[in-house]
């Protein structure tokens, strides 16, 4: 496989939530516009000190979230800029705009869900490219935003065509070529009865569309560790069991583990992580494949991604509401997943004396070790996160700090790797840096006070 644009193990990349329909009165219930959506980009950029980001649009098409797919033409129309002709200018103006902010705009869709509005449900019917019950019907397997949806077949839609033509035609609509990048949401395999086109087909030709769209240059990122067994979904719950059962066949659960990641080297990342083992999360590079681990247990070792949707869906747009959720899970998840994903992921111990989600001391090279139980890291014996108290590096050059402390601290932090002598050190806000204090550097450790909440950030003096 080619190289990936990014490297995600080492990039903030999050979701944003912008409408949803409101099918009863043509509309769109639209929370964050695109206008908005850059005013968030602008405060991110700030709270984050510049790296580099990648925020995926949801709802951007359509009427909002889950309309018109497998179609992604089609731009909303009610989060159009009132300066602009049309939603798609809009869309090309916030990825242009968001550029100078050290982030990449791009989207959130969806080739698995097929909704009767879709343009495309014709052809997709004609092509046989919708999963089939046992009389070689559609088969509807869920019910999305109170509409009929059905899940297509993915062998039928690469070799009919209609993949390439609604890519292409999402390629021309949205700045995906452009971006680099891609988030493809719930692109698990679900397999069709009537013409029987079981896992393996299914499969391969899944990996025809990751490989055609990484042809064009952009990477796919997507919702889940796809590990999927004949007949078989992760929750007994899943709309497919229902017309997996008509088949009369066993149904016998799986193991998980003893499925192979059937993604794995073709997407990179993925947000719900939780079937994955601890020893594949010490064997797989997480430059190969990392996330946001939902499994508690790796959570407390690993850390993991952080999601960005969930904070402006509970917090709203405006930035004092949201800003000091964002910090908090910033400083305290994403900054240590990174941080850690420099260091080669050595071995593991567990404690099973210990509770489920405490059991485990991961050990990194160079002496990194993550400790669940205190929700610690330390390298050679140095406290550099302990609990809601965090200092670690922002940059690969160490010349950049920043500091967090959930409930205040004030007295000696460890900073081993710090590459100079004297920082300034400032308070991060939504509107800016606020200059505090400059600060020594002393056999490893510095000193300063950090209030509740408060994330500082330090820069290194230059000689």
């Amino acid at each position: 496989m080619n190289r990936m644009n990014y490297d995600y193990s080492k990039t903030l990349w999050m979701k944003m939530f912008l409408a949803e329909p409101d099918f009863p009165n043509s509309r769109s219930r639209v929370y964050i516009t695109f206008e908005q959506a850059l005013e968030i980009i602008k405060t991110v950029d700030v709270l984050t000190q510049g790296i580099p980001k990648i925020v995926y649009l949801v709802g951007w098409q359509g009427l909002g979230h889950d309309d018109l797919y497998p179609a992604m033409d089609s731009v909303n129309p009610f989060l159009k800029r009132d300066c602009d002709n049309n939603a798609k200018d809009s869309l090309w103006w916030l990825f242009r705009e968001a550029k100078k902010y050290h982030t990449v705009v791009s989207v959130h869709g969806n080739v698995s869900d097929a909704v009767e509005q879709t343009p495309l449900f014709e052809p997709l019917v004609k092509a046989d490219a919708l999963v089939n019950d046992l009389e070689g019907r559609p088969a509807v397997l869920q019910i999305l935003n109170g509409r009929n949806c059905y899940k297509t077949s993915y062998r039928q839609l690469w070799e009919s065509g209609i993949f390439k033509e609604l890519f292409e035609r999402f390629c021309d609509t949205v700045p995906v070529r452009e971006a680099g990048t891609v988030h493809l949401d719930n692109f698990c395999l679900a397999e069709s009865l009537n013409p029987q086109t079981y896992l393996e087909a299914q499969d391969a030709a899944r990996n025809h569309m990751l490989d055609y769209i990484r042809s064009l240059g952009i990477d796919v990122t997507s919702e889940y560790t796809y590990r999927e067994a004949h007949f078989r979904n992760e929750s007994l719950t899943h709309p497919n069991r229902a017309l997996y059962a008509t088949t009369g066949e066993d149904m016998t659960e799986v193991p998980w583990e003893s499925i192979p990641i059937r993604t794995l080297g073709r997407i990179p990342a993925t947000w719900w992580t939780s079937c994955m083992s601890m020893r594949e999360c010490i064997e797989i590079p997480p430059e190969v494949y990392s996330g946001h681990l939902t499994d508690s247990a790796l959570m407390k070792v690993f850390y993991g991604a952080m999601h960005g949707e969930d904070i402006w869906q509970r917090y709203g747009n405006r930035a004092s509401d949201w800003t000091p959720a964002f910090v908090r899970e910033f400083c305290t998840c994403q900054l240590p997943y990174v941080y850690l994903n420099r260091y080669k992921r050595l071995r593991y111990e567990e404690d099973t004396s210990a509770s489920e989600d405490e059991r485990y001391t991961v050990f990194f090279s160079d002496g990194v070790i993550s400790r669940a139980k205190d929700l610690s890291i330390r390298k050679n014996g140095v406290f550099l996160k302990q609990g809601g108290d965090v200092l670690l590096p922002l940059d690969e050059g160490n010349r950049v700090f920043i500091a967090y402390s959930e409930n205040g601290k004030t007295g000696e932090w460890g900073i081993p790797d710090a590459v100079f002598a004297q920082a300034d050190v400032f308070e991060i806000t939504a509107g800016g840096n606020i200059p505090r204090q400059t600060a020594e550097v002393r056999a490893g450790t510095i000193r300063m006070s950090v209030p509740p909440g408060t994330a500082l950030a330090l820069r290194a003096v230059e000689a």
